[in-house]
């Protein structure tokens, strides 16, 4: 684990501060440079007094289906294509939005390409507006791993800038 200030590797225990209101763990050195701060336990959420649970069916999806996910992402012009085929089709948005059951403004966020539509969305509106939103995953080639720290800390930062005080301007 490495200081979030000086960037060297922490020896022995390490330390939370608080530095203008950025909490850092650092080390022995650094600890000096802020405030100790001790994490708050996180509320726990409030269940409404009564609850009911509805009985669950049994899971039942095909073998093929399963393997499936996972391997499967969202088409990188959905947009685009939805907002095509919803115009051929002369659907509104809001047609759209009531056919696959969802808000009006998701339809309106998914077709300018703001948000991507998850899986089960997706198939929805493959279903309705009969196009192909999902596409086999690419392999991502494996990136070897760097002997050096690819995080930039606050002391890489200082030596930058102290480099550019000392060189002539070209």
């Amino acid at each position: 684990m490495n200081c979030d200030i000086c960037g060297r590797e922490i020896q022995g225990p390490a330390f939370k501060i608080k530095v203008e209101g950025a909490k850092m763990l650092v080390c022995s050195r650094c600890q000096r440079l802020g405030k100790p701060y001790q994490e708050e336990p996180a509320p726990r959420p409030t269940l409404p007094m009564r609850v009911t649970i509805a009985p669950r069916a049994p899971y039942r999806k095909a073998p093929e289906v399963l393997r499936e996910i996972g391997e499967v992402e969202v088409a990188g012009d959905f947009a685009e294509r939805i907002r095509k085929q919803r115009m051929k089709l002369g659907l509104s948005q809001e047609e759209l939005a009531k056919r696959v059951k969802e808000k009006l403004s998701l339809i309106q966020k998914i077709e300018i390409g703001k948000i991507a539509p998850n899986t089960k969305l997706c198939k929805e509106l493959e279903h309705e507006l009969r196009i192909k939103l999902l596409v086999a995953l690419k392999e991502v080639p494996s990136v070897p791993k760097t002997a050096a720290p690819t995080e930039i800390t606050l002391g890489d930062i200082i030596r930058i800038k102290d480099r550019s005080k000392t060189e002539p301007p070209t």
